[in-house]
């Protein structure tokens, strides 16, 4: 018999069905709304189609909330759009509409950019774009008449120029001047027929900024956007923002995405942490600022910048201290407090009060071996001995034992570390009848003379002199940004001084260069390590954590999508057991994994802007729906 009649042809591979498209009929023009909806969950990231009845009709435009019904629960959501077709088998019909629009198309674009830049759902972007909805702000800023904004000539001329606005990105090392440089920016805008929006990292400086331009300003009305405030009154903000009731608008990292079109946007001190979202997206302010199209001016008031290609003019200018190292002063040994320190707080008295910054809180929160120098630690639990207060024990801080002894048999001890306790003893000490007061929070009010201040506690309050004890540390950090972050640190310092700042322990002559003239070119030599090494931006970098099973499952799904230039299942196992920085594919490199508590952490990196790996991520997450595992975009390195 011959077999080739039993020999059936290869079967393809079976492929997804795509579901038939529909008109759907009614009375309601276009009765099809589609939903970006607030799941418990972010994949698949998708608009949900649902019927539009005739009672909605009118309220059921683009950029309301609506609540659904999905499964078993209610939900709410917002609606993109509204159409006639849908390739939904059945549809639900919206239950309610909840208020007035309060997302615009422009938002509705930059979450959509952002969702496929950043391997996140649209909604991640939305839920802290958009504040919780609060119904008497609703009603209050409905009843109020149409505004009436007075006309505004144009401001003096500045070290700033005639005019900022010029669709230009320029960086602004404004010091001490940086309130009153950033309200003539905004007189300048709003005369130039401009509306603006001003992102700071913390709620003190909206209250500084907010001061500045009223005072400047004072018959203008600026919407707050920042979540210190109650839910009523920040949704009120963003209504008036929405509605076109402020000009101005003001806030905290969420106001980056503030419903106004501004042609002046501003961002202050972007490379603090406050400016990046700690969940998903995870984008820094400047960033979204950046995505929200070109043509605008955009003025970044700070020094050092976060590294990003090509870095912007500079314009000089504003108030600046003198800057000296403690070594530079005859007699100086390295220390702690050298007898420079005392020297520059004894002069800055004799104009006003003086601020001295100490890396650390407590009294001794470090100590070592007198005879061999190595770190005390608990012999117990393995945290760091310590001094709490004067006059106790060294102890530790988590089991509270006091016993010890180093392993060269000696148990006597040293301080390695003062911490800002200790600091104001000593110079309580040595200025007799001089106040002295340690503060932990900027918020914090302080009027003695010498002023004791851990960072980023600093008061907001002119000084005449300041000390920054023990600067040299913070480059031991094993960051990326361990420069870039020292030089902002001790650039917040002298933006509260008018006259001389002292760096003591151990600082780098070429950085202390850099804070006295405010000049970004330290950063050269760190950007051309990260190119070198892929870093970024010159490579964009995503971290994915989860269980090894899930890990896998989503590399191969992204080995699929790359046709063939990754490779194969076992391939991945491989990688996966090697560890390392390897190839995954062509211009793909993948490091790790690393074992964490919960599972492990691996890093995929391609050069920048990454849209290829952007998408074969995203897609694969699309895919393969809630696969346990993190994406996060641009992680800190």
């Amino acid at each position: 018999m011959d077999d080739t009649l039993f020999e059936l042809p290869a079967q393809p591979a079976l492929l997804p069905a795509e579901r038939a498209v529909r008109t759907v009929e009614s009375s309601v023009e276009n009765p099809i709304a589609r939903i970006i909806l607030d799941t418990p969950f972010s994949w698949p990231d998708k608009d949900y189609d649902y019927l539009v009845p005739e009672s909605l009709d009118e309220a059921a435009v683009p950029g309301v909330r609506v609540r659904v019904q999905f499964g078993s629960k209610r939900l709410t959501g917002f609606l993109r759009e509204r159409g006639r077709t849908t390739d939904a088998g059945s549809l639900k019909p919206l239950l309610k509409v909840l208020g007035e629009p309060v997302v615009t198309p422009e938002l509705f674009a930059l979450a959509d950019r952002i969702a496929r830049r950043q391997v996140c759902s649209r909604h991640d972007v939305l839920r802290g774009a958009v504040p919780p909805r609060h119904v008497r702000a609703e009603k209050a800023v409905a009843a109020l008449r149409p505004p009436l904004f007075p006309t505004i000539d144009p401001p003096e001329p500045s070290w700033l120029g005639t005019a900022p606005v010029s669709g230009r990105e320029l960086l602004v090392p404004a010091g001490r001047s940086t309130w009153e440089a950033i309200a003539w920016s905004v007189h300048a805008a709003l005369a130039a027929g401009q509306r603006v929006l001003v992102v700071v990292p913390t709620a003190l400086e909206v209250d500084l900024c907010r001061t500045a331009i009223s005072e400047r300003l004072p018959a203008e009305p600026v919407a707050l956007v920042e979540a210190s405030t109650s839910p009523e009154t920040r949704y009120r903000h963003f209504l008036s923002a929405m509605t076109g009731r402020a000009r101005v608008v003001l806030g905290t990292r969420a106001a980056a995405f503030a419903p106004i079109d501004a042609g002046l946007l501003i961002v202050v001190d972007e490379q603090n942490d406050a400016m990046r979202d700690r969940r998903s997206p995870y984008m820094w302010a400047d960033e979204v600022l950046r995505m929200r199209g070109t043509g605008r001016t955009f003025l970044r008031f700070s020094f050092p910048p976060r590294i990003h290609l090509p870095q912007p003019d500079t314009v000089s200018g504003g108030l600046w201290p003198n800057v000296t190292r403690a070594e530079q002063w005859a007699g100086d040994q390295r220390g702690l407090l050298p007898p420079a320190t005392f020297t520059t707080i004894r002069r800055g008295l004799e104009t006003g009060p003086v601020i001295v910054s100490a890396p650390r809180a407590g009294y001794v929160p470090a100590l070592a071996c007198q005879r061999c120098g190595k770190k005390a630690v608990c012999q117990q639990c393995g945290t760091s001995l310590a001094v709490p207060t004067p006059g106790t024990p060294a102890s530790c801080a988590t089991c509270g034992t006091s016993q010890w002894r180093c392993e060269c048999g000696s148990a006597a001890l040293r301080a390695v570390a003062r911490g800002s306790s200790r600091v104001a003893q000593e110079l309580a000490a040595a200025f007799p009848g001089i106040g002295v007061e340690t503060v932990r929070r900027s918020s914090e009010q302080s009027t003695l003379p010498i002023v004791i201040a851990t960072p980023g506690a600093e008061p907001d309050r002119e000084f005449s002199a300041g000390v920054i004890l023990d600067a040299g540390s913070r480059l031991a950090s094993l960051s990326l940004d361990a420069e870039i972050e020292a030089v902002g640190r001790w650039a917040r310092v002298a933006s509260r001084v008018s006259q001389h700042v002292l760096l003591t322990g151990g600082v780098p002559p070429h950085l202390a260069e850099a804070l006295a003239a405010r000049n970004i070119d330290f950063i050269e030599p760190l950007v051309a390590e990260r190119e070198a090494l892929g870093q970024p931006p010159f490579h964009r970098w995503f971290a994915i954590s989860g269980q090894r099973v899930d890990i896998q499952r989503l590399l191969g799904g992204i080995a699929a999508r790359l046709e063939g230039e990754a490779p194969p299942e076992q391939g991945i196992a491989a990688l996966l057991a090697g560890g390392g920085r390897q190839v995954f594919a062509r211009g793909i490199h993948i490091v790790g994994p690393v074992e964490e508590a919960d599972g492990v952490t691996l890093h995929l990196h391609e050069q920048a802007p990454a849209e290829r790996l952007a998408r074969v991520l995203r897609e694969t997450l699309q895919k393969l729906g809630q696969l346990a595992v993190r994406v996060e975009a641009d992680p800190i390195i």
